[in-house]
């Protein structure tokens, strides 16, 4: 492993076990056992590095349009699938608004980002409709239900600490229950007999 792919995982395990304000580059260089210098060799400052992690992550997450699930039973899959790269990167979710006030190159990043995840999430709820797996009614919109879905993913761990909950693995496997439960209300017969559902 390069120097440059260690600064990366030892700055992701300190973000993850504490947060990303008590883990400076110069705790990062010392967790390496490397010069202040020989890091700043290889990522200007601490919100290259976090910029790097969060490319890393949407990376892993996101799905092209063409391999986007089309059943619920295909959703089930790529959130368990998330849950691991939620939990990976646990320390992103749980200082979102806290990143974005220390860096707006980030939060431009993350918001061009979203917009385009917001897009394949409605495009996914639109294959679940075209299947007869879910079926919106009272007037709502895939946006509407997009939007849901959205909030549970991104602030689920800040709404736990406000409950004075850790945030552990249980947490993650909380937000993906939670998500599941957007679309609990909206599922077909056909969908619950899929999911073998009671």
């Amino acid at each position: 492993m390069s120097t440059k792919e260690r600064i990366l995982q030892t700055a992701l395990e300190l973000f993850n076990s504490g947060n990303t304000q008590m883990a400076t580059t110069n705790h990062i260089a010392k967790a390496m056992n490397i010069s202040p210098g020989n890091l700043h060799y290889h990522y200007k400052n601490r919100e290259e590095i976090i910029r790097v992690l969060y490319k890393q992550m949407r990376s892993k997450a996101s799905l092209p349009i063409e391999e986007l699930p089309t059943t619920i039973l295909e959703l089930n899959k790529h959130l368990k699938d998330l849950l691991e790269i939620l939990w990976e990167y646990r320390f992103f979710y749980k200082e979102l608004l806290f990143l974005f006030s220390r860096d707006s190159e980030l939060e431009k990043m993350c918001v061009e980002d979203n917009l385009k995840h917001r897009q394949r999430i409605i495009k996914s709820i639109e294959n679940f409709i075209k299947n007869g797996e879910l079926e919106l009614h009272n007037g709502q919109s895939t946006g509407y239900v997009a939007d849901y879905v959205l909030m549970t993913e991104q602030f689920y761990f800040s709404y736990s600490k406000t409950l004075g909950k850790e945030i552990d693995r249980d947490s993650v496997r909380e937000t993906i229950n939670h998500i599941n439960g957007v679309f609990r209300p909206y599922l077909t017969k056909k969908a619950i007999q899929n999911l073998k559902l009671d």
